[in-house]
């Protein structure tokens, strides 16, 4: 029996890095889960935002979950009609409360103190948000940490920027217990008519029209600690964040971005060949080597290693047939595969599932 479709193309996606693939461009579900967070001040749920979004409601059902640009808007342009607050982003941005449930947040949670701390969230942010981008300085006697929208869809969008800042602002007295004195805040949306609530929240000068949005406050309260920090937890934390920023900026490579369309194929029921690949990159078959060729790699060695580990995975799946997984890799008979295998470890598939099993 034909194993099932779509877990084989999960399994795939775990095997060669796909779902941090999907990262580029893109949110966490967690993110938009904490801007719809406690949305029964409004009389409303999250699933009714997101029904009359138009997104599909299984995107927040797991924290591995991303966004993309344009399904964020839709959200939060449906959430701000809904609600009618013309001040949603700040209010969403001042009501977070809740922890942090992703490996980010744990790092955070285990820094010394806020220098550590921004620094570090300034490094790791794209893997829970790379619709923007934050960066942290030091200027003169004040620290800055800005934060620039990226996404085109979302450039001129208030609420976004309104709850990133406002945002951050709670998560710094989430990670600290202490509520930060701001000296000056800045937005690069134009002002709107009635500014009292960036005056309530932030309770300093807001500047509107500026070249980015920022926290600006005295640089001494860098050295406000976090809460039980762990430097031995940090470590470890750190270390797993290390790993899957390094997988993420794998996409940038012309080798990720092959992966990336043999995967596509692959769900499609395609085995690619270097002309498919090629030609999806808008390049000649010789250019796409040429490019790998300056990567240290070749067309063969990517399809090689993908399908050595695609069949050590499968094999070790009883429930999955040699037959099938030789079809899956896209051999033209299992004989071929059978060759194939023992070349790469030594063994014969069968041999490695029993050694497996045993």
């Amino acid at each position: 029996m034909m194993a099932d479709a779509k877990q084989l193309t999960y399994n795939a996606n775990y095997i060669f890095g796909g779902e941090h693939m999907k990262y580029a461009s893109s949110i966490s579900a967690t993110k938009i889960s904490a801007f719809l967070n406690n949305f029964d001040v409004y009389g409303m749920d999250t699933a009714k935002v997101v029904e009359y979004a138009g997104v599909d409601s299984l995107v927040l059902s797991s924290p591995d979950n991303r966004l993309s640009g344009l399904e964020v808007k839709m959200i939060i342009e449906a959430a701000t009609n809904l609600t009618g607050d013309d001040n949603l982003g700040l209010h969403q941005g001042e009501r977070l409360a809740k922890g942090f449930s992703n490996i980010l947040g744990y790092v955070l949670m285990n820094c010394s103190a806020l220098e550590e701390c921004w620094t570090k969230y300034c490094r790791y942010e794209k893997l829970i948000d790379s619709l923007s981008e934050s960066h942290f300085k030091i200027v003169d006697n004040y620290a800055v940490l800005s934060n620039t929208t990226v996404e085109k869809l979302l450039k001129d969008n208030r609420q976004f920027s309104d709850f990133k800042i406002a945002g951050m602002l709670s998560y710094i007295k989430l990670l600290s217990n202490k509520t930060l004195q701001i000296d000056e805040v800045h937005f690069t949306h134009s002002k709107p008519e009635n500014a009292s609530e960036y005056d309530r929240i932030f309770q300093c000068e807001v500047c509107f029209k500026k070249s980015t949005n920022a926290l600006i406050f005295k640089r001494d309260l860098l050295n406000i600690p976090i809460i039980e920090p762990n430097k031995n937890l940090l470590f470890v934390f750190e270390r797993n964040t290390e790993e899957i920023l390094q997988s993420l900026n794998n996409q940038h490579t012309y080798a990720g971005r092959v992966s990336k369309i043999v995967l596509e194929e692959i769900d499609l029921g395609n085995f690619p060949s270097i002309e498919t690949v090629a030609k999806k990159l808008l390049l000649s078959v010789r250019s796409l080597q040429l490019y790998l060729q300056k990567e240290n790699t070749t067309y063969m060695k990517l399809i090689r290693e993908f399908r050595k580990k695609t069949a050590e995975k499968y094999l070790k799946d009883i429930n999955i047939s040699i037959d099938e997984i030789a079809f899956i890799l896209g051999f033209s008979e299992t004989s071929a595969f059978h060759r194939a295998f023992k070349s790469w470890t030594g063994l014969t598939p069968v041999q490695f599932r029993n050694s497996i099993l045993d």
